[in-house]
């Protein structure tokens, strides 16, 4: 009977442990702004689909609509961030989150992600730029042919 009454004890403290630390990581992720999703995703989601598919009747749409459920997202991404980190390690993301430097770093998140994107962009864009023209200088790529001077020929019908 003690055998019983401990295992218990223990299976409902694991399960307390892990249901404490899931909603630290949810709560991190609406702080952190890195996992946006809420219903109103869902929404937008099917939405889209019936604008895609805009023969289909309402009625079609409602039995598909109880079938999809962001919270199966959002579990699974609470689970790899569980997976990913220790309750304290939670902890103390949270604090930091919290803080001044926290909430202007969440707030300046999106616009540096964008001109990190665009930088990435531009510097690639150059790199192909440098290795083409350097390629060709040493003969081992040829230049297109130069185009014909004049108007371009009509169009066949």
């Amino acid at each position: 009977m003690k055998k019983v009454f401990c295992i218990t004890m223990i299976v409902f403290g694991v399960f307390s442990y892990s249901q404490a630390k899931q909603e630290k990581v949810r709560e991190l992720l609406s702080l952190s702004g890195a996992f946006p999703v809420t219903k109103q995703a869902e929404k937008n989601l099917i939405a889209n689909y019936k604008k895609k598919y805009n023969t289909v009747p309402d009625s079609a749409w409602e039995p598909i609509e109880k079938k999809v459920n962001i919270d199966d997202l959002i579990n699974e991404v609470v689970g790899i961030y569980g997976s990913k980190f220790t309750e304290k390690e939670i902890d103390q993301l949270l604090i930091f989150y919290k803080s001044e430097i926290g909430k202007k770093v969440i707030q300046n998140t999106p616009s540096i992600m964008t001109e990190i994107q665009t930088a990435t962009s531009n510097w690639a864009q150059k790199v192909t730029e440098t290795i083409n023209g350097d390629l060709e200088k040493m003969g081992y790529l040829q230049s297109p042919p130069p185009t014909k001077s004049g108007p371009p020929a009509p169009m066949q019908k």
